[in-house]
C-alpha cells in the first residue's frame, strides 16, 4: 500500500474494505450454516435478536448480523470521513459530514 495516499482515501478504503469482507464472510458462513441446518425463523431480526439467534443455534441470526454489517458500513464511511475531516481541520467537510449524518438520523427517527 503506497504511504502517499491522503488519511481520508486510506481510511475510507479500509473501512469499506473491512465492511464488505466481514459481511461476506458472515453471509456465508451463515448461507453454508443454513444449508446444513435449515431454520424456521423469520429473517427480519434485529440487532439483539440476530445475537440471540446465534447464541441458540440459529443460522438465520449470523445472515441477519451479516446484512445489518453491509448496510451500516457507508454509515461507518461516513463517521470515518468525519473524523479525518475533524483531524484535518476541514470545517467545510466537517458540516458536510455532519448534515449528512443528521439527515440519516432523522430518516431512521421517523421511520422507526
Amino acid at each position: 500500500m503506497s504511504s502517499n495516499k491522503p488519511p481520508l482515501n486510506r481510511n475510507i478504503r479500509f473501512v469499506l474494505q473491512a465492511g464488505m469482507l466481514s459481511s461476506l464472510a458472515l453471509l456465508v458462513a451463515g448461507l453454508v450454516w443454513y444449508a446444513l441446518a435449515p431454520s424456521g425463523t423469520d429473517f427480519t431480526l434485529g440487532l439483539s435478536e440476530a445475537i440471540n439467534a446465534i447464541l441458540s443455534g440459529d443460522p438465520v441470526g449470523l445472515i441477519c448480523l451479516g446484512l445489518m454489517l453491509l448496510i451500516a458500513t457507508p454509515l461507518l464511511r461516513i463517521i470515518v470521513a468525519l473524523g479525518t475531516f475533524l483531524q484535518m481541520r476541514e470545517w467545510k467537510f466537517v458540516a458536510v459530514s455532519v448534515a449528512v449524518l443528521l439527515v440519516i438520523a432523522t430518516a431512521v427517527l421517523i421511520k422507526g
